[in-house]
């Protein structure tokens, strides 16, 4: 389904190949201090985790087909409640964000596709998210999603930012913890504040702190740059 403002579009979709992707290397990813195969159960996990994809494949898609039909109406259920939060405050999110983080929407068209696992992987250069169908905080998720593609847009993959100069690991801790911005001042457009990765905690409560003395987004990224070193070598 599509929806339309004079600026902003979105669709959402269900599509097997991205969900058996998302299965796979969800199966076989470590990051952000999370194991994201933990929880799977062993006799389904055993099929993906240290697999190749097209091995992995042959048990992931007729795993899915499955499963699209058991949960029919849960899948049914999620997209529906997408759609509803999305035409409550999908505009009102985009332009909120826009205002906080002081840079237009460098696209202004995305696509949310379901998942039927636990994690939610994003494609800056096309613009679309993964939302698991169990979550119930979707304008949440969409807002921090787009503030990674607003920062990689805007300062990553800007020369003249310093930024563009930090390690991959540095870039992600950075990244990451700046989605303290999505803070009690997003409410009621968000269904709750951003709790970002156990791990980068003491870095974003530190960014959180100095956040509520000016919000300014430029002076946060300086202040992050500053004192990321003490948490990430």
């Amino acid at each position: 389904m599509k929806n339309q403002s004079d600026k902003f579009t979105y669709k959402i979709k269900l599509d097997i190949k991205k969900d058996a992707w998302n299965w796979w290397s969800g199966c076989n990813s470590f990051s952000h201090g999370m194991d994201w195969g933990k929880g799977v159960p062993e006799n389904i996990l055993s099929c993906i985790r240290d697999k190749s994809e097209d091995e992995a494949y042959e048990y992931i898609f007729p795993f899915l087909r499955q499963k699209y039909v058991d949960e029919k109406d849960k899948i049914t259920a999620s997209k529906n409640f997408i759609e509803k939060r999305f035409n409550e405050d999908y505009i009102n999110a985009c332009k909120k964000l826009e205002d906080v983080m002081g840079k237009p929407l460098y696209r202004n068209n995305f696509t949310v596709y379901q998942t039927t696992f636990p994690r939610g992987p994003y494609n800056y250069e096309k613009g679309f998210f993964l939302e698991y169908i169990e979550w119930t905080n979707p304008i949440a998720g969409f807002l921090h999603e787009l503030s990674h593609f607003q920062f990689i847009h805007y300062w990553r993959n800007n020369p003249n930012s310093e930024v563009s100069k930090l390690s991959y690991e540095h870039f992600d801790w950075l990244k990451e913890s700046l989605t303290i911005i999505l803070d009690e001042d997003f409410l009621p457009i968000i269904e709750r504040v951003d709790r970002g990765y156990e791990i980068h905690g003491p870095f974003r409560k530190q960014l959180r702190e100095f956040w509520k003395t000016n919000h300014d987004f430029d002076k946060l990224v300086d202040f992050g740059l500053k004192i990321l070193p003490n948490y990430v070598q």
